[in-house]
């Protein structure tokens, strides 16, 4: 039942980080530019998806849920890194979201508060030369998202 979640969220860490860290990824990879190039006309969308996904998971699966948080880091070391892996995946959602989505968050921001914009932009500025380094820890926090649903299908905890 809870696997879907799981499933979205590697998607939308490894999609989501992938663009994020495009220029990396092409330096290294020249082959990867066909595929980056067919995904890139929709960064805008993917980051204000990845972006309200990010909210809603600090929201809904952390800050409501912090008490479990505690509990996590007091089992065996595979749930601790869940712990771990679940806060980096979060913040990377609306980090990186963020970044990708930031024409259309702005444009809607600065259409309802001029001063929202120019907030958005300030914060734009100072995260914008992180984008690649965050879009890999996105890619490498989406991995373990993935290799976690695999392994609740596998023991049955997830369908």
């Amino acid at each position: 039942m809870i696997s879907w979640y799981f499933w979205v969220t590697s998607l939308i860490l490894i999609v989501g980080g992938a663009l994020a860290s495009s220029s990396l990824i092409i330096a290294k990879k020249p082959n990867a530019r066909d595929l980056l190039m067919k995904v890139a006309p929709y960064q805008g969308t993917i980051g204000v998806v990845m972006f309200l996904w990010g909210i809603y998971d600090l929201v809904v699966n952390f800050l409501l849920h912090l008490g479990t948080f505690g509990t996590i880091f007091s089992l065996p070391i595979f749930w601790k890194l869940f712990g771990v892996f679940a806060i980096v995946g979060y913040l990377c959602e609306l980090l990186v979201g963020f970044l990708l989505g930031f024409g259309m968050i702005n444009a809607f921001a600065a259409k309802k508060n001029p001063a929202a914009g120019q907030k958005a932009e300030a914060v734009m500025k100072k995260l914008a030369p992180w984008q690649s380094i965050l879009g890999i820890i996105a890619i490498i926090a989406g991995i373990y998202w993935l290799l976690f649903s695999l392994f609740l299908w596998k023991v049955g905890l997830g369908l």
